[in-house]
């Protein structure tokens, strides 16, 4: 079974340093970081619920950690990846800006734990990373949202986000290239 490996690493202090050189954003109340190994417990616990579905079927802890790493992996293999949304020096969550396998472009997500919902932690990390994600100048920026998660839809509208179409599914929407819907300032 593939899962996160749990002897002693005598590289660790390596992906340490890797780690450090990777964007940090900070906002009034949060800290989003590259995800560590320890990371994983929160994120399976996410998408173990009910809820959480990867191609419409509740996944195995196998496609979970298979996700995990997909995300992570793209720091080194495209230079995007996940951030681990950190309060009070606590992982609450996790906010997507990437790419995977289908996706048309990329990707602006997140996803809070229930412990830690309705307190705007999703907004406000969201927020930063649509900044880090505009700053970098891509062509677009979308999200994908289950046509029935109601919360997502209206965070993405609150964010400046239009729904364009659909994918596998999902309700796609397209980002506005900066604050005022315009791509000349990263051009």
């Amino acid at each position: 079974m593939l899962s996160p490996v749990s002897l002693p690493c005598p590289g660790a202090d390596i992906a340490a340093a890797a780690r450090a050189t990777l964007p940090v954003l900070a906002t009034a109340r949060l800290l989003l970081r590259a995800p560590e190994v320890e990371d994983f417990a929160l994120f399976k616990r996410l998408f173990s619920q009910p809820s959480a579905k990867f191609l419409g079927v509740e996944p195995t802890e196998e496609a979970i950690w298979a996700q995990f790493t997909n995300y992570v992996a793209g720091w080194l293999l495209r230079g995007d990846g996940m951030f681990t949304v950190c309060h009070g020096g606590a992982p609450v969550g996790f906010v997507f800006a990437g790419v995977e396998a289908g996706d048309e472009a990329i990707e602006l997500g997140f996803v809070i734990a229930p412990e830690a919902q309705r307190r705007g932690f999703a907004c406000e990390a969201a927020v930063a990373a649509l900044g880090h994600l505009r700053a970098l100048g891509p062509e677009r920026i979308v999200s994908y949202v289950a046509p029935d998660n109601g919360a997502s839809q209206a965070l993405v509208a609150r964010l400046g986000g239009v729904q364009t179409g659909t994918l596998d599914g999902a309700l796609v929407f397209d980002y506005p290239l900066d604050d005022d819907g315009s791509p000349e300032a990263y051009a």
